[in-house]
């Protein structure tokens, strides 16, 4: 295995490795999408530092509020599909490593907007930086036709799946970012 997959968190040079799953004799296109998933985020959590981004959770959050800041606890939880917990734990250790920043809401003094900090907005460009690269790296060799292709495909996919789950009613509609508090007291 490459070293562009060696995971940097002090590991044993054993657990430096992401598992690579034998291929299945009836592989399905979800089967590819699943295992493409794992290959993808073992090689995010190959370039991650340490400290709470290379948790899976605070990686979300950051992207979540890299789009929509000024979100609060609870739109995070709903809008990222966290427990609130998790949301709660993650939000605080990425405080304490300044990434993220709360203000307290005027009309509601119990809740709290979160806010990417200045260090918070530069680890999100370093981490867009490596999107694009892994991007880079899994379209290597497409077509911009068959890239589109692809896109449309796995769009598809996706669509029948939310029909799916709306139909059965597990899906909760798309939460809107909510609006700005603007009073002071």
């Amino acid at each position: 295995m490459s070293q562009d997959y060696e995971i940097r968190r002090g590991r044993e040079p054993e657990d430096k490795q992401i598992d690579q799953r034998p291929p299945h004799p009836d592989e399905t296109a979800p089967m590819l999408v699943n295992d493409i998933s794992h290959l993808f985020h073992g090689k995010m959590r190959a370039q991650e530092t340490e400290g709470v981004m290379s948790q899976h959770a605070a990686r979300c959050i950051l992207s979540l509020l890299s789009r929509h800041e000024g979100l609060r606890q609870t739109d995070i939880a709903r809008m990222t599909h966290m427990k609130p917990p998790t949301v709660s734990v993650t939000l605080r250790k990425m405080m304490e490593e300044d990434l993220v920043r709360q203000e307290t809401m005027f009309s509601d003094l119990r809740a709290n907007k979160m806010y990417l900090t200045e260090k918070g907005k530069a680890y999100h460009e370093n981490v867009r930086a490596m999107l694009h690269s892994i991007d880079d790296v899994l379209m290597r060799g497409f077509s911009e036709q068959e890239s589109a292709q692809l896109c449309a495909m796995l769009n598809r996919m996706r669509n029948n799946l939310i029909a799916d789950l709306e139909s059965c009613g597990l899906l909760r509609p798309m939460p809107t970012p909510p609006v700005e508090d603007t009073e002071q007291s």
